[in-house]
């Protein structure tokens, strides 16, 4: 609860300041801009970001319902809006998964099978970033669509090389053989003697127990090569319809200078940046990147504008359609016999 409290403080705090760095340079202008809009093609722009959930939610039900048959893609679009809700309250975006876990274990699905389900959609999700990244990356050193300022290109490399890397760590982890497992569980028993990793609460035997959790869902992915490839496809036609939300966005504030590709490879570019920022939602960072990426496309009250039309969009009506979902969400018939371990 302390935790939540702090998050939530930090949260609002960025917030304020965003709203307040944002609009003090022209705050008239900007509001002008936003009375303009076209309800009509911001609608459109939210039923783009809702669609895009859509095939994240089919995602996590092709992992689910091979422990729960029956498990429907609007019980894990439900879940995909729950886990929007967490995911933005919490830094890194770490809260939303094992808030998951849990409520999939309210559902009857045991915490072994809700755990290994959440890191294999993790892993779908992690491939297709990288995917769609690596795809940003060569459409703009072809094109040259982005802004030229070499700062937030080293931002952009480093970004990706983090997501990157954090892919390759959970594959190898995952797809090693035992002898793999072995040298992992000598180095977690060789950190472990240290004193403050001792203080973070977690066990050795806990952290060795993972290890062999990963192993066994690695031998599951091999044999299953289609499930995953399904999963992976879902994850980037979530992300593509999610970083054309921008072109949407500033055809609804009356600005056709931003085309669908330059949409998509600068919003790709502000994502991976997004990745690094520890703040719940990246706030602060992430509407940084917004406006230095489309801000030769237009004026910078247009710009302003539309980041602010973006960020309601794609996090704040998240958020709060998260919570809703949460508030309402109905949990399974208790079965006393089933397991949940």
């Amino acid at each position: 609860m302390k935790n939540k409290k702090i998050n939530l403080l930090i949260l609002f705090i960025a917030m304020v300041l965003v709203l307040y760095f944002s609009l003090k340079d022209d705050f008239v202008g900007i509001i002008k801009e936003l009375k303009n809009v076209k309800p009509i093609i911001f609608f459109t722009a939210i039923l783009v970001f809702l669609l895009s959930l859509l095939f994240k939610a089919a995602s996590l039900k092709t992992f689910i319902k091979k422990h729960k048959k029956n498990y429907s893609l609007k019980k894990a679009y439900q879940m995909t809006l729950i886990g929007q809700f967490m995911n933005g309250i919490t830094p890194f975006q770490t809260g939303g998964q094992p808030f998951q876990i849990y409520l999939l274990k309210k559902d009857g699905i045991r915490i072994s099978d809700a755990t290994s389900a959440m890191i294999k959609d993790h892993l779908a999700y992690q491939t297709a970033l990288i995917l769609v990244g690596l795809i940003a990356i060569t459409l703009n050193s072809i094109l040259k669509i982005s802004v030229k300022n070499h700062y937030l290109y080293w931002l952009i490399f480093l970004g990706f090389i983090v997501n990157f890397v954090v892919l390759i760590m959970l594959l190898v982890i995952c797809l090693a053989k035992k002898q793999g497992i072995k040298i992992a569980t000598k180095i977690v028993h060789f950190v472990f003697k240290f004193n403050i990793v001792k203080k973070i609460g977690t066990s050795e035997e806990a952290v060795n127990k993972s290890l062999e959790n990963f192993y066994k869902i690695g031998i599951d992915l091999k044999n299953n090569k289609k499930t995953i490839l399904k999963a992976i496809i879902f994850n980037v036609l979530n992300l593509t319809f999610l970083y054309l939300i921008p072109f949407v966005i500033f055809s609804a504030i009356r600005c056709n200078e931003v085309s669908a590709l330059e949409s998509f490879v600068s919003t790709a570019f502000v994502m991976l940046i997004a990745n690094l920022i520890p703040i719940p939602g990246a706030t602060g960072g992430i509407e940084y990147g917004f406006l230095q990426f489309f801000k030769g496309y237009a004026t910078s009250s247009v710009v302003v504008g539309a980041m602010l039309l973006w960020r309601f969009v794609t996090y704040f009506l998240a958020m709060m359609i998260g919570f809703v979902t949460l508030s309402l969400r109905k949990e399974a018939k208790k079965d006393e016999n089933r397991i949940v371990y």
